[in-house]
Order: C-alpha cells, then sequence, then structure tokens
C-alpha cells in the first residue's frame, strides 16, 4: 500500500508508520511539531517528516491515516475527503487492514500496560512465536516499538482515549480481542470520562467483545476492574497477591537487583524493583499461557526483559543517581516511590516533577498528587502543564492551582523546593542534591532537552544495562 500519516509524530502513530515501512508499504507523513525520540526513529526508519501541506495528499494513496490530535477539518483531511481518498483514524486502519486476519492481545488500563504490553511480546517472541506488537513506548528487547508483519498473533497496548476527531469510540473497541488483560482502572482523561461510571462502561464494552474462547485477565486488588467480570462471556482469571485471586503471585525476595516471585508453581526472577513491575510480570505470563507459552519459557524470557526507554532508567555520576520516567498519575508515582526504595535502600529519594494540570483542581493530578509525593524525602516542582479540553468542553471544576499543590505538599513535611520554569530545574537540582542522592525526574515529554541538560548539569553517565 502507498500509506500518508497526517501527525505521523505522535509516538503510536510514528511507531505504525516505521512498522509499515519495515513490512514493505510506502510510507509518507507530515507534521508540525517532532520530538525526541520520534524525530530520530522516523529519520532511522528514513520517513521525512515533511510540514502539512495539501499536496501531500494525492490520488496515487491507498490511505490516509489522521492522528487523534488532527482536526477533522485540517486541510489534508479536507484534501482527501475531496478527493474520495479512505480516511481513517490509525486504531480504524489497523482493524480493517491488520488485525481481523490475527488473534489480538489487548493490554489495556489506566497505568502499567506500556511495561505489560512490551513483557508479553517480548515473552511470545522468546517463546518463537513472532508475533506482531504495537507498543506505547520504545522497548530496550525491540528496535521499534512496532512490529506489522502479517502475524497470527499480534499483542498491542489498548488505550481508552478517543480514536480521532472523527472517531470518538475508545482506540481499543477497535481491536477485535482474543485475550484482554487490564492492568487496572484508573481515571486519566477527564474530556472524555467525568465520573468512574462512564470510564467502566468503556471498559465493559470491550469486554463484552471478548469471544468465548478467549480470555479475560484482571487484577485482584482492584475491585473495579474485578467487577468487569461480570460482562465477560468467556473465562476471567484474576492476578495478584491477595487470597481473591484464582492465581496466586508469592513474593519470594525483593532485593536492589530485582523481585523474585512464584507464579504456577514457576519461580520468576524479574530483573525489576516494585510491585506495579511484579504485577504486570505477572499478568504477561498468565496472558501468554492463554495462547500457549510454558509457565517456564515465560519466566525465563521475563528474566532477561530489559525494560523501555525513560521506565526508570537510570544514569550514574558515581555520587548520585538520576532515574528518568514518563509517569504522570499520582498511582504511577506512589509506585516508583516503591520501587526506588526497593532499587536503593537507605538512600535518599528526591522527586523532581512537572505537574499536569490537566482536569481541574478535584482531579486526581491535583487531588491525589500530595499523597504520591509523600514517598520522597525532596520534592522539586515546576510549573504545571496541560492538555486543554477540546472547544466545546470544560473541565467539571475550577482550574489546576500550583499553590493549591505546593501548600499541600509542604502541608506533609517533605523538603520542598519551587523551579520558577521548567527549564530552571537543572540548576536547581544541582544546587539541592547531595552525594548519593536518587532524583527521579518527572517532566513532560516535549522538554526532554530539560531531562538532557539535568544529566549535563548533574554530570551524569549512562548506567550499563
Amino acid at each position: 500500500m502507498t500509506l500518508h500519516f497526517i501527525g505521523i509524530a505522535g509516538r503510536a502513530m510514528g511507531a505504525v508508520a516505521i512498522a509499515l515501512r519495515d513490512a514493505g508499504h510506502t510510507v509518507t507523513g507530515s507534521d508540525s511539531e517532532i520530538y525526541e525520540p520520534m524525530q530520530s526513529e522516523l529519520a532511522r526508519a528514513g520517513i521525512l517528516v515533511l510540514p502539512y501541506a495539501e499536496a501531500h495528499v494525492h490520488p496515487g494513496l491507498d490511505v490516509v491515516v489522521a492522528g487523534r490530535r488532527v482536526a477533522a477539518d485540517h486541510p489534508e483531511c479536507r484534501e482527501a475527503r475531496r478527493l474520495g481518498l479512505p480516511l481513517l483514524s490509525f486504531p480504524a486502519f489497523l482493524r480493517q487492514h491488520l488485525l481481523a486476519r490475527s488473534r489480538n492481545l489487548v493490554v489495556t488500563g489506566g497505568v502499567g500496560k506500556t511495561t505489560t504490553t512490551a513483557m508479553l511480546a517480548w515473552v511470545l517472541d522468546r517463546a518463537g512465536l513472532a508475533p506482531d506488537f504495537l507498543i506505547g513506548g520504545l522497548a530496550l528487547d525491540f528496535p521499534h516499538a512496532a512490529r506489522l508483519g502479517g502475524s497470527a498473533l499480534t499483542v498491542i497496548e489498548g488505550d481508552e482515549y478517543a480514536a480521532g476527531p472523527d472517531d470518538p469510540a475508545p482506540k481499543f473497541l477497535h481491536y477485535p480481542p482474543h485475550v484482554v488483560v487490564v492492568t487496572n482502572l484508573l481515571g486519566d482523561h477527564p474530556d472524555l470520562y467525568a465520573d468512574d461510571r462512564q470510564l467502566f462502561e468503556a471498559f465493559a464494552r470491550l469486554v463484552r467483545t471478548i469471544p468465548a474462547e478467549g480470555c479475560l485477565i484482571v487484577p485482584s486488588g482492584d475491585p473495579a476492574a474485578m467487577a468487569l467480570a461480570r460482562d465477560a462471556a468467556c473465562p476471567v482469571v484474576s492476578v495478584g497477591e491477595d487470597a481473591a485471586a484464582n492465581v496466586p503471585v508469592t513474593v519470594r525476595d525483593r532485593r536492589p537487583e530485582g523481585t523474585t516471585f512464584e507464579l504456577n508453581e514457576v519461580l520468576v526472577r524479574l530483573p525489576m524493583t516494585g510491585a506495579m513491575n511484579m504485577r504486570n510480570a505477572a499478568m504477561a505470563m498468565t496472558a501468554a499461557r492463554c495462547v500457549g507459552v510454558d509457565a517456564g519459557d515465560a519466566a525465563d524470557a521475563l528474566g532477561s526483559f530489559r525494560g523501555l526507554i525513560d521506565r526508570q532508567q537510570a544514569v550514574d555520576t558515581g555520587g548520585c543517581v538520576l532515574v528518568r520516567d514518563k509517569a504522570s498519575h499520582p498511582a504511577s508515582v506512589t509506585e516508583l516511590a516503591g520501587a526506588l526504595r526497593q532499587r536503593y535502600p537507605r538512600r535518599r529519594l528526591v522527586v523532581a516533577i512537572q505537574p499536569r494540570a490537566t482536569g481541574g483542581r478535584h482531579w486526581v493530578y491535583q487531588r491525589d498528587l500530595p499523597a504520591a509525593l509523600a514517598g520522597f524525602d525532596v520534592v522539586v516542582v515546576a510549573p504545571p502543564y496541560e492538555h486543554k479540553p477540546p472547544p466545546g468542553v470544560a473541565w467539571h471544576d475550577t482550574p489546576f492551582s500550583i499553590d493549591v499543590l505546593v501548600a499541600a505538599i509542604a502541608a506533609r513535611g517533605a523538603a520542598l523546593h519551587v523551579s520558577p520554569t521548567v527549564h530552571d530545574l537543572p540548576v536547581l537540582l544541582a544546587s539541592t542534591i547531595r552525594e548519593g542522592d536518587v532524583v527521579l525526574l518527572l517532566v513532560r515529554e516535549q522538554f526532554s532537552a530539560v531531562g538532557d541538560a539535568v544529566v549535563t548539569a548533574l554530570g551524569c553517565r549512562p548506567v550499563s544495562v
């Protein structure tokens, strides 16, 4: 096929475009802004990112794929309609052209789904099943975030966000599932789901599409996720450390170099820390078993799993450690604190965060963040960023307040510093840290240059993986 991607620099859009180029299709793309690491990924794949222009859309195209942030009246979209070309969101494109021919393992949830998707793809790959996959990040065990070569099995990260401007359905409803993994149910998109009921119903709609011979995998410690069982016509497997789990996870050891646990009478030595990573691995193993992968083979694969770029990725000065991560949800921040306590015991934890202002003052990003940050010894806060609601949509709340957030953090007793701008973080951190500190950097993706400046300011060198 000859394909054109409008908004190609998005993580998922770029990954799909690269995978299709690798599979032999002709791919062009346009965008207004492009950031690392996608800029380098597209360049290495030989895909030139063009500025938006109607001329890029021509009768020789088989399909035009539009990103979810591309407006419905975008000039390139209008030109595609004028020419009568198929104009699809990328989830709709995947369904029509790829996923209808494979058994699909769909990994969903509020947080943890990217790591779980990467783990599951790695387990199936090591088992010799050569799956196609789409991961919402760059896994260190694969050259690209996606592979779409026509495999009989596809592992795909399923997002509950809208597929595109002309396609308000959740992305994951485009992915016909054989197995669905729900890592957790957490509110993350206030512009689409105003309350927990609406969010639950979106996931329930996905569960209802699982065939009777398929499988639903849920975490036993999440009551909302467990409640999805009543919408399933297929077997439901709950995974967790508590008594409610029908696939129990038993922790054997937690050490700085990783976590050892038992699942299905098989010992897993996971080279990652934190309770969430252990749960992710257990759910990936369980999903792999649904398509015939032996538990021992899955455990061996997870023992060599190297993780993802910008997920608990460390650089070391010899005096302090800088850990870069993409987390923004308070639930992820809480889990990160626990993972770092395990990995770096008896060391002072410093977090530098650019909060997310999306949703208003009583949404999770403000309401729950102070408690999540209480797991750190020192907190450095930069001005927030916000994903604005679409035209005609308003947050159901008063605006986010950085002053309220700072006061709530200070009331919990942590040592607190406020950075005037996100670009001041490197200098502020360099003057704040002590030898032996572990610094967690949580800044918006578009400010990856800030992360590089922090590395330079602290004199860090990469830790060998």
